[in-house]
């Protein structure tokens, strides 16, 4: 378990079969997610939404998302949470509005 608690975001991480965690920067939830080849970090756009419900940004909440690859190493991982951050904070992370329909919609 990683705990972050510093002046800019919050949150907790697990390292297990799969990588995941969740927190709050600037009042923004934020969600880690991983999948066999990639680290996942998703900030949702609406501040309404808890860390909990997510991942779901770009359907049905707009949002931020990093991604890098994968890696189960703790000081990797600090490092990619850094990073994404401070993206986030200069206005640089990837940005992705939200999409009200499914495909098989359209």
């Amino acid at each position: 378990m990683i705990e972050i608690n510093n002046a800019y975001y919050r949150g907790v991480i697990s390292i297990d079969s799969k990588v995941s965690g969740s927190g709050i920067v600037q009042g923004y939830s934020w969600c880690l997610s991983s999948t066999s080849t990639t680290l996942i970090l998703e900030i949702a756009e609406d501040q309404a939404i808890d860390r909990e419900s997510l991942p779901l940004v770009g359907y049905g909440c707009s949002g931020w998302i990093y991604e890098q690859p994968l890696s189960k190493q703790r000081g990797d991982i600090v490092t990619f949470i850094d990073a994404a951050m401070i993206l986030f904070r200069d206005n640089k992370m990837t940005y992705f509005p939200a999409v009200t329909c499914s495909c098989s919609d359209l």
